[in-house]
């Protein structure tokens, strides 16, 4: 089979699973032969791509026996020197694994991902719905090419934007911009852009933009100006127990008299740091009714208009179908 058939790390598993399933050894001829990534054809190419893969795996902890004389050199993994404890994972532990391996989008091995967090979810001490299922885009895919462009050549560009403001009910229109720079907020990108019809700085999500992006105007027309960080500010939620592992892990220490009022007994109050107030409440909208707002509440307003206008898309999806 040619090298370049399957990714490094996907032939280096099988490597590793080849010798573990031998008893008496393999030989490198063997190895290269019979292991799938490797081309039995390949010569001296193959032997050094054996011995990267091989010096890959002792990298890792692995511990590969070598057996017999020098030129013929049997290779194998006894499973006393691979196998790990019994592992006991509750659910804060297992979120940890899940939250990043979702967060791992440009991975080789989207399938074994997948089959590994399914065992993971199987032997978590709670429910899988305690487990996040996230898709953070960490590399970039959803970052037009022509936006990137547009950016660093400072050139106006015109696109297709769903508004998800309050009373739009995800409206779509033209918008004109001058970008700026790209950030990721709450696990999603966004653009800095100032709008031209507006005449004023706005924050447009990525994942927003309909259709193709347009460069409009010359090269050079305008000067972004220098980034700002925002004020931080924190927010008061009442959590579901087990529910929202990514806003535990970044929770700040609650005063000690920060006790839940009445009806939002058998919740835990946890208080979050956070940047971007429109970012964030759609990471919270997210979330349903595993956590509400306290406060602010400019936050939870902003909370509630995504849940409203999420509404509203589908009560129209189910009027457009029934018609």
């Amino acid at each position: 089979m040619p090298t370049t058939a399957i990714p490094a790390e996907e032939r280096q598993i099988n490597l590793l699973l080849a010798l573990r399933a031998t008893r008496t050894g393999l030989t490198a001829a063997q190895i290269i032969r019979d292991v799938s990534g490797y081309d039995h054809a390949g010569g001296a190419t193959a032997t050094r791509m054996f011995e990267r893969d091989k010096d890959a795996l002792r990298e890792l902890g692995i511990v590969i026996l070598t057996e017999g004389p020098a030129d013929a050199v049997r290779y194998r993994i006894d499973d006393a020197d691979y196998a790990l404890p019994a592992i006991h994972l509750d659910s804060a532990q297992a979120g940890a694994i899940a939250l990043a391996a979702s967060s791992w989008s440009d991975g080789a091995l989207p399938v074994a991902a997948r089959r590994a967090l399914t065992k993971l979810r199987a032997v978590a001490e709670t429910v899988s719905s305690a487990l996040p299922d996230l898709t953070v885009d960490l590399a970039g895919h959803e970052i037009p090419l022509t936006l990137l462009t547009a950016i660093e050549e400072r050139r106006a560009v015109a696109f297709d934007y769903a508004s998800s403001s309050p009373g739009s009910s995800g409206a779509t229109r033209t918008r004109r911009v001058e970008p700026h720079r790209i950030i990721r907020l709450e696990g999603a990108w966004y653009l800095d852009a100032r709008d031209q019809d507006a005449g004023q700085p706005r924050r447009f999500r990525l994942a927003r933009i309909l259709g193709s992006i347009t460069p409009i105007g010359p090269a050079g027309a305008f000067e972004p100006p220098p980034p700002t960080s925002p004020e931080p500010r924190t927010a008061r939620l009442a959590v579901m127990p087990g529910r929202a592992l990514g806003l535990r892990a970044r929770a700040q220490d609650a005063p000690p008299d920060d006790a839940p009022g009445e009806q939002w007994r058998g919740r835990d109050i946890i208080r979050v740091p956070y940047a971007d107030p429109f970012s964030f409440a759609g990471a919270l909208a997210a979330l349903g009714d595993a956590v509400v707002v306290l406060g602010p509440a400019d936050l939870r307003e902003a909370v509630l208009a995504h849940l409203r206008g999420a509404a509203r898309l589908t009560a129209d999806a189910v009027t457009e179908k029934e018609d």
